[in-house]
């Protein structure tokens, strides 16, 4: 089987003919094709064969980018397995019972091991048939749930999976998402909650008129057909993506899907002051069943679901910095740019990291060596054409 990582060696990349050509050739090159999806199946069999021993009432269930449709060739696997109340362990006990598990089957499972300690514990191995990275956990099958919420949004307009897998190659490969990065589910998230904002998706409040109350949320939506006006081509959607999110107001606006659109972080820095639609946050907080929502953080998103959780809270400084450099170069290639090298602009960009000095204002800590505002514009100009110049003597 071919490298999985070399997708993200550009120089394969043959980006020929207009744009929506140069996007299905890229997509071809970058996703998994049914073949691939269908091999899964086998580390699910054999990863349901082995933990049945233990468990024999267990059940597996795959979640994340394999689930929504929005898996790449360097996707991993994402499983919870789903055990009966009387077979649980308390604690992190699960995941090491698991790893032991996997441990005698050496041919088939390599290099397993447990973090205990994450909010989230879990057990990640590497599936010798299928040669997939697979991380495994016992705790909320919320993430179950948030995945067929984005892939409810994926089916209901083709332009949402084209997007938002180019978006998740684009931040792949500058290093943006992964482990100890920003996760892949955050970013996937802001492409929602930019489509929200074009009226092609829907506020996910508008969906639930059902409740199905998991770990005190309801993660209820209805399967519904959306009607949207909007007539953008994928084009324009890719260059409005970075030109929305280099001007968002993080400092004074949470990202919020639920209600679909920007909300002020002064109305949850008092219990009882948010939206009325935020009822069940106002009961959970209330009955101590949740904490606030952490709204210190330099990129405040909000989950879907759990609106106590803050899915870009460990977005550090540094990271931060480099997220929003890449935006903005995004948006100076869009305005620059003609739409057939566009996308390979895009892709080929690279940001000058330099060493980030904070500060603490109040309760956060921003970058002091962030460009002024008045001079943003030229900085990221110049940073772009000089990129661009670094590409064109690579790609001629």
């Amino acid at each position: 089987m071919e490298n999985k990582d070399t997708i993200f060696d550009i120089t394969n990349l043959h980006l020929e003919g207009d744009f929506d050509s140069q996007v299905q050739g890229l997509l071809k090159y970058i996703r998994l094709n049914r073949a691939e999806v269908e091999q899964l199946q086998i580390l699910m069999n054999d990863l349901q064969w082995t933990l049945e021993k233990a468990w024999p009432d267990c059940s597996v269930h795959a979640f994340g980018s394999i689930v929504t449709g929005l898996g790449i060739k360097s996707s991993d696997l994402d499983c919870h397995i789903s055990l009966p109340p009387w077979q649980c362990s308390p604690g992190n006990g699960n995941v090491f019972k698991a790893r032991l598990l996997l441990k005698k089957r050496p041919h088939i499972f390599k290099d397993p091991f447990a973090i205990g300690e994450a909010k989230i514990p879990i057990v990640k191995f590497y599936h010798i048939p299928t040669q997939r990275q697979c991380d495994v956990s016992f705790n909320s099958p919320q993430s179950i749930e948030n995945s067929k919420l984005l892939a409810y949004f994926v089916q209901l307009d083709y332009r949402v999976k084209s997007l938002a897998i180019l978006i998740k190659y684009w931040s792949k490969l500058h290093g943006l998402t992964g482990t100890n990065l920003m996760p892949n589910y955050a970013m996937i998230l802001l492409v929602v909650f930019y489509l929200q904002q074009k009226s092609i998706l829907p506020p996910v409040h508008s969906l639930q008129s059902n409740e199905f109350i998991l770990d005190n949320w309801n993660v209820a939506f209805d399967d519904v057909r959306f009607a949207s006006g909007n007539t953008d081509t994928l084009y324009v959607l890719l260059g409005g993506f970075f030109l929305y999110y280099k001007d968002f107001n993080y400092d004074k606006f949470i990202i919020s899907l639920y209600l679909g659109k920007p909300i002020s972080k002064e109305s949850f820095s008092t219990v009882g002051n948010e939206p009325p639609e935020y009822r069940l946050y106002k009961e959970n907080l209330q009955n101590n069943k949740c904490k606030p929502l952490r709204t210190d953080s330099l990129i405040c998103l909000q989950d879907p679901f759990d609106h106590s959780r803050n899915c870009t809270v460990a977005v550090y400084a540094r990271l931060a910095n480099k997220l929003f450099s890449y935006i903005s170069l995004g948006a100076t290639a869009y305005e620059i740019e003609e739409s057939d090298t566009f996308l390979r602009a895009i892709l080929s960009m690279s940001v000058q990291e330099n060493p980030v000095v904070t500060k603490k204002v109040g309760p956060r800590c921003i970058a002091k060596n962030k460009p002024a505002n008045k001079k943003k514009k030229a900085f990221f100009h110049e940073a772009f054409l000089r990129a661009r110049q670094k590409s064109r003597k690579k790609h001629p």
